[in-house]
């Protein structure tokens, strides 16, 4: 089969697509021109040059593929970011929804995330049906993956595209660190990092992800949302266990909520007058929410089996200090 993989670049793509060539599919990835491809070094597969926000080289890209991977998206949480998360995030998966109908497309894999079902605000677990109640916080990520994902469920009920919906957690395993969205993880490695958040944090494995995507197209069924989720914890325990696997001190503050909306306050301020800031409005609220999730569904649909959020984080760790980073 001729598969084409968005995000083929990044950490979870790259897993993907050793997963997939060691299956023995005929992989393409569509990869911009400044993209970083380290992580496929050595993988036999074929560059398709190309960025989801351009139509014409989607559309080009995906004729004659009878399997597409859509991962492609961009992470962010500043109001700035807002405008290009709608094009890339949103359009961009509407350019690949478009495509895939346009030439029939045996088979559609969109990796969403669970941050299109939303989060906790008291700690209880959500599920795949759970009501979505963040749209006040005006979250650009979380809207943007949630209008994105409503594309493609339009696209399953109206033109019968055979898409597929996973919405992992946070995802941990190696090369993680390469994601610009770590950088308070890596410090908190380094030993950097002597605060904790109130929040709360869903961790699943790198691998278990890929496997979560095949167990999907083999048993799920199209248009269905399947959380890929791992172990809940809170934010205090997650840099605790990143800590121990480094061998630095755990941080041991707690940042009070109250004192993170402020914080994030003065850092919008500051960024609509040009200053850099560590905290805005958006950030600090991602911080303090509990992005906990039920995996239910998952294990009892499609057979998904997660390992522990140490396991996965152990993975992490070690790749770091595989690569000079701790």
């Amino acid at each position: 089969m001729k598969v084409l993989v968005t995000g083929a670049t990044g950490f979870l793509g790259g897993a993907l697509c050793k997963a997939l060539v060691k299956k023995n599919y005929e992989v393409y990835a569509l990869k911009r021109s400044n993209s970083d491809t380290e992580m496929l070094d050595d993988l036999s597969i074929q560059y398709v040059a190309g960025d989801v926000t351009n139509r014409e080289s989607v559309f080009k890209a995906i004729e004659g593929m009878d399997l597409v991977f859509h991962l492609a998206g961009l992470i962010a949480y500043e109001p700035s970011k807002r405008a290009l998360m709608d094009k890339v995030n949103v359009e961009g998966t509407k350019n690949v929804v478009d495509a895939c109908v346009e030439f029939k497309v045996k088979q559609l894999m969109y990796v969403s995330s669970v941050v299109a079902i939303g989060a906790s605000f008291d700690g209880e677990p959500l599920n795949e049906e759970s009501e979505w109640n963040i749209n006040h916080l005006n979250l650009g990520y979380f809207d943007t993956k949630k209008e994105a994902e409503e594309l493609v469920v339009s696209a399953v009920t109206n033109h019968g595209l055979k898409a597929y919906i996973v919405n992992p957690s946070t995802i941990y395993g190696p090369g993680d660190a390469k994601k610009g969205s770590r950088s308070t993880q890596k410090k908190v490695a380094q030993g950097k990092f002597p605060i904790y958040p109130p929040g709360g944090v869903n961790v699943v494995s790198v691998d278990d992800v890929v496997e979560g995507m095949f167990l999907a197209l083999e048993k799920g069924q199209p248009g269905r949302r399947y959380i890929l989720a791992g172990e809940n914890i809170t934010l205090k325990k997650l840099f605790e266990i990143i800590a121990s696997e480094a061998g630095v001190p755990a941080p041991k503050y707690p940042l009070p909520k109250a004192l993170m909306g402020s914080l994030g306050k003065i850092g919008d301020m500051a960024n609509r007058f040009g200053f850099s800031f560590p905290l805005n409005s958006e950030n600090a609220w991602t911080a303090q929410l509990y992005h906990w999730f039920d995996n239910s569904r998952a294990k009892q649909e499609l057979g998904f089996q997660p390992k522990s959020a140490q396991y996965a984080i152990h993975q992490s760790i070690e790749w770091m200090k595989e690569k000079g980073l701790l």
